[in-house]
């Protein structure tokens, strides 16, 4: 394949524009940040990963959030901010959770569309995805996960840890495609939340995904 940059350090790095923003009725000291991963130190990264597999799980009981192409459900209180946050112009869709206004930390997800001429296979953004969340975003600890399956597709799976302006958050990747494009999906959580917590999360939301 041609180099593609597959835009996953640019959701980072949109990422931490929103963070220092802030979202929604959050106080100016409470963070917005777009990525996940581990509150643990993931495994070393890896070119080679698990055929993908679906969790079985209920899909999200929230909103249901409409993209471009696409549409998901996020958890009961996350919602799309009110307020304009900068560097919205790279962020098809990016929602938070606006449950407690008093958190110090809004975990929240994002999708952009990658600029590639051609959806991205699983094997390409593992091969490449490391390399730009580390060199690009400045990302830590970037790892190579399971594969899961995301509305019928393989979709690979990478986290890291990222610190912008001494706010440190984890980050979990997606990369869905449906025909030509695909979707860079970002979930980010406070360092708190544990890893199960943050599976729960993102395997509901990737659960109910669905194509337009």
């Amino acid at each position: 394949m041609t180099r593609t940059k597959t835009t996953n350090s640019a959701a980072l790095l949109v990422s931490a524009a929103l963070l220092l923003a802030g979202c929604g009725g959050q106080s100016g000291d409470t963070a917005a940040s777009g990525d996940a991963g581990a509150s643990s130190a993931p495994s070393s990264s890896s070119s080679s990963a698990p055929a993908a597999s679906a969790p079985d799980v209920a899909p999200a009981s929230g909103e249901m959030i409409t993209g471009t192409g696409y549409s998901f459900s996020v958890p009961e209180g996350w919602a799309i901010p009110e307020q304009q946050l900068p560097g919205m112009e790279k962020v098809d869709v990016f929602v938070a959770d606006l449950s407690d206004p008093s958190a110090t930390f809004a975990d929240n997800v994002n999708v952009v569309l990658s600029p590639a001429p051609q959806a991205i296979s699983a094997d390409d953004v593992e091969k490449y995805g490391v390399e730009e969340l580390e060199g690009q975003a400045g990302a830590t600890d970037v790892a190579v996960q399971e594969r899961t399956s995301i509305a019928g597709g393989e979709s690979a799976h990478i986290s890291a840890s990222v610190t912008q302006q001494d706010v440190t958050y984890n980050v979990d990747q997606f990369y869905p495609s449906h025909d030509d494009q695909t979707y860079v999906v970002t979930f980010s959580f406070s360092p708190d939340v544990s890893e199960a917590d943050r599976a729960a999360v993102y395997d509901a939301v990737l659960a109910s995904w669905a194509w337009a």
